[in-house]
């Protein structure tokens, strides 16, 4: 092996992996997350990847038989099975070995009562997008938070894609030069066909905006696509124009949304995200133009990142080379040449709040935090006024 590739194998995540950490392993719960969930298995493995969490603890059900069911067959004890959040906090507290952090993933209505008790007993809290169903929750939250000074973490994992922070890396030491345009866009398909009598046993307590939020098509990937934008660019939006509503005539939530944003830089931006893009699945994609060049990243195609620098040849730069910035480097758990991503990039959340839960510096967090929660929130709410009012121009 080249000295070279030693050098950049050596920086890679997968690293982590070889050894025990210095600390002891951090004891965590989940709160939702049940059989056939898709979501509660991504966040049970990303909190494997790194040896840094010893799951102990979970409501996986209302019915405190199911729930231990499951929670057993994951290898927990019978005791340490519940079947509501409030008792859970209760006696993991009176408990020495009781748990130090706690996953959420329920829908996002449930997150601040969830979070509360828990939080208050100072308890770090790793939980499920969008953080609430309402503005007011999500402050309340962050309130909570900062009183309590515990690490909140918010699983927009996009942003732990070692090619985006390689994005973020390029438009941070100024190789675009300065943002003029940015544009996101994530069409997906799974609610075209839908018909209106099968809409609330398919979608659910996505119908509920109590649970859900004023709109289903934001709550689900609408605060996403303005996480992405914020974290790759370090921009926010100073005022939204949107147009969000329901394509189908068989739906009653919004099923898509066109947005135009004023950015702090004077620049502009557009976001489009949809569930009625007949064929799509998650093509969520990213493209940043500045005065000196632009970038583009595709997550159907996430170990690569398109770099143009202004009136010249267009670069393609690959995961884990040796050209890669090392905040990139070190989002990379495997050599370069061979694929990762969704998994990876959801572990790289838990690996950093488990990191940030350790330190002595509680500042400077690489991952998305309480306060890029309630941004998301006030963009949703502004984007869907800016709807309600004729695409009014709504100022954040």
């Amino acid at each position: 092996m080249a000295k070279k590739e030693k050098l950049v194998f050596g920086k890679l995540n997968l690293m982590r992996n070889d050894v025990l950490p210095k600390n002891k392993k951090i004891c965590i719960g989940f709160v939702g997350g049940g059989p056939n969930s898709f979501i509660g298995y991504t966040h049970r493995l990303a909190a494997r990847f790194d040896n840094r969490f010893e799951f102990v603890a979970g409501v996986f059900s209302r019915d405190i038989n199911k729930s231990k069911e499951f929670g057993m067959a994951l290898g927990l004890d019978a005791s340490r099975c519940y079947s509501d959040y409030q008792s859970m906090a209760k006696k993991e507290f009176n408990r020495p070995d009781g748990i130090e952090a706690l996953g959420i993933m329920t829908p996002s209505g449930d997150h601040y009562k969830i979070a509360k008790p828990f939080i208050e007993n100072k308890v770090n809290v790793i939980c499920d997008k969008p953080l609430t169903a309402t503005l007011q929750d999500a402050e309340k939250l962050e309130k909570l938070v900062k009183k309590n000074k515990i690490v909140f973490a918010l699983t927009h994992n996009y942003s732990a894609y070692p090619m985006l922070r390689e994005a973020k890396e390029i438009i941070k030491t100024g190789r675009i030069g300065n943002i003029l345009l940015v544009n996101v866009e994530y069409p997906q398909g799974y609610t075209v066909g839908i018909k209106k009598k099968d809409e609330a046993s398919i979608l659910k307590w996505r119908l509920d905006k109590k649970i859900c939020g004023p709109s289903m098509i934001m709550a689900e990937i609408g605060t996403h696509s303005y996480h992405l934008l914020r974290y790759v660019t370090g921009l926010d939006a100073k005022e939204v124009s949107a147009e969000i509503n329901s394509l189908s005539p068989e739906l009653s939530i919004d099923d898509n949304a066109f947005i135009t944003l004023r950015l702090k830089n004077k620049s502009r931006a557009s976001i489009w995200v949809s569930s009625t893009a007949t064929g799509g699945e998650n093509g969520l994609k990213i493209r940043v133009f500045g005065t000196k060049g632009a970038v583009e990243w595709f997550q159907d195609d996430p170990n690569h990142l398109k770099f143009t620098p202004l009136n010249k040849a267009s670069r393609i730069i690959t995961r884990a080379s040796g050209s890669v910035s090392d905040f990139s480097l070190e989002s990379s758990r495997l050599a370069a040449g061979h694929p990762e991503g969704f998994f990876e990039a959801f572990a790289n959340i838990y690996t950093e709040f488990a990191d940030a839960i350790t330190s002595s510096k509680k500042t400077n967090y690489t991952f998305p935090s309480i306060e890029d929660g309630v941004k998301g929130m006030k963009f949703m709410f502004a984007a869907k006024e800016s709807s309600n009012k004729n695409s009014k121009w709504i100022k954040l």
